[in-house]
């Protein structure tokens, strides 16, 4: 494969982008391509009050994928081997690998192993939290990537190249599924439904497996190739989209809801993963950031801390509460906490004036949050609608003013962004009602104004009327 530059690298398919940045950091033009993209990164750093830790001692290859270990440890997959690093940072590196095997995806199995993928190798490995490795081979040609932990006691894994799902049990027998062609499978992950999700590199779809076999793909709502995937804290599945700059959530019977307000264009969606927080956290390849959002939607990006032109990609909740993530380029694992040092809970709570309203009628949304003097902003829905924009604190407290209400309930939640002392949350629904009735107290209706012959008739009326009235009474009088 030749080589490319930066801006060319970072515009390719995930996994053929990470191939190439291997090739490239061990060609000697690897240098100046690097410089090339912490220039890039530079400019798109973005700030946030979580705190970001890199570590690099120890690691002497590129970083693909990384999953918590039953050790309480982090293990990664790099070019050539296995590596380990302690919360504290200690890395360990295992080379018991085939040579050019190349391990990319990676994770905790059912059996106190960790299982990896082998792309190049086209092999399944297992190592042991002492260091042991062992290798299943696959039919060469098939790039298997991703791989997880199923809930029937297997490890599942995909088959990129030859549009297959695989399963290998801890002894490793292997059977393979075939899904449909040219939708070359990339991540892979377990349901809460029991059936195991994975995402389609090549094609605009979400895949579920049974642990039988049985394969349902979903298209509806989803508008660009899918690429991570992880079981959220909500009960549905979120996984990224990298080139449509988008997460996406399925609910387990396969509706689809997008996200990209508050995700920079051409960001890059990686990894993604459940974080301890209650939140999704994912990567943001191209622009050197890793992102949170919210089972709402709420996104935010941070980037201090990160080395420009990183290219941060997979990532993982820790054992220590936190984030871990990998840098392909600088041999760096990152750590990412859920809150800045000292950060506490928040909560927050919703009220409306009036309740019920009328269509039409100015609602005023007050959310008002509690913690250590709680800074940021807070965004208001409606359902899982955006009502306006991100609304900034105030004492505490933020409010919105909406006449756009439909007759009918609304279930209105307010979503805090978090900040330096404070964690994110997000409110229970409440309940707005509006009515069908004219709104109560509404300004009083004109009097009908009359034209002047109106007036000249009305005139004549009350002449006659008092005429009439006069001769009755000159009869009595006689």
């Amino acid at each position: 494969m030749t080589d490319c530059s930066c801006l060319h690298l970072r515009s390719a398919p995930a996994h053929v982008r990470w191939l190439r940045q291997v090739q490239r950091a061990l060609h000697p033009r690897g240098l100046v391509l690097g410089l090339l993209a912490a220039l890039l990164g530079a400019f798109t750093s973005g700030a946030g009050a979580q705190v970001v830790t890199e570590f690099s001692a120890g690691i002497s290859s590129s970083p693909a994928f990384i999953a918590t270990g039953p050790d309480g440890n982090l293990w990664f997959t790099e070019v050539g081997g296995i590596g380990r690093i302690t919360p504290t940072g200690t890395v360990t590196e295992f080379t018991g690998v085939t040579s050019g095997a190349i391990p990319y995806g990676i994770t905790a199995g059912p059996d106190g192993n960790l299982w990896f993928t082998e792309v190049s190798g086209h092999r399944i490995g297992r190592i042991t939290t002492a260091g042991v490795i062992t290798e299943f081979p696959l039919t060469f040609g098939t790039s298997p990537r991703g791989i997880t932990a199923g809930p029937d006691g297997n490890l599942w894994f995909v088959e990129t190249s030859v549009d297959r799902i695989g399963r290998i049990t801890p002894a490793g027998v292997i059977t393979e599924f075939s899904v449909p062609a040219g939708a070359q499978p990339f991540g892979i992950t377990a349901g809460p439904d029991g059936n195991l999700w994975f995402t389609e590199s090549l094609a605009n779809r979400i895949g579920r497996i049974t642990t039988s076999g049985v394969v349902t793909e979903f298209t509806t709502g989803i508008n660009g190739p899918t690429y991570g995937i992880a079981a959220g804290p909500d009960g549905n599945l979120w996984f990224t989209e990298f080139t449509s700059a988008r997460v996406g959530r399925i609910t387990t019977s396969g509706t689809v809801t997008e996200f990209s307000a508050g995700i920079t264009a051409a960001a890059g969606p990686q990894g993604i993963t459940a974080g301890p927080d209650g939140n999704l956290w994912f990567t943001e390849e191209l622009i050197d950031r890793v992102a949170r959002i919210t089972p709402a939607g709420t996104v935010t990006e941070f980037g201090a801390g990160i080395t420009a032109g990183a290219l941060p990609g997979g990532i993982t909740a820790g054992p220590d509460g936190n984030l871990w993530f990998t840098e392909v380029n600088g041999h760096r694992i990152g750590r990412i906490t859920t809150g800045a040092a000292g950060a506490v809970p928040t909560t927050t709570v919703v009220s409306a004036t009036p309740n019920p309203s009328n269509p039409g009628q100015p609602v005023t949304f007050t959310a008002t949050v509690s913690g250590n003097a709680p800074t940021g902003t807070v965004q208001f829905f409606d359902g899982a609608a955006a009502l306006g924009g991100p609304v900034a604190l105030s004492g505490g407290v933020a409010t919105l003013v909406t006449s756009t209400l439909t007759a009918g309930t609304h279930a209105i939640t307010a979503v805090y962004s978090g900040d330096a002392n404070n964690l994110t949350s997000t409110s229970a629904a409440f309940t707005q009602s509006v009515t069908g009735a004219p709104p109560a107290g509404g300004p009083s209706q004109p009097i009908p104004a009359m034209s002047q012959w109106a007036l000249w008739a009305l005139g004549l009326l009350l002449a006659a009327f008092g005429l009439g009235q006069l001769r009755a009474r000159s009869k009595t009088r006689r």
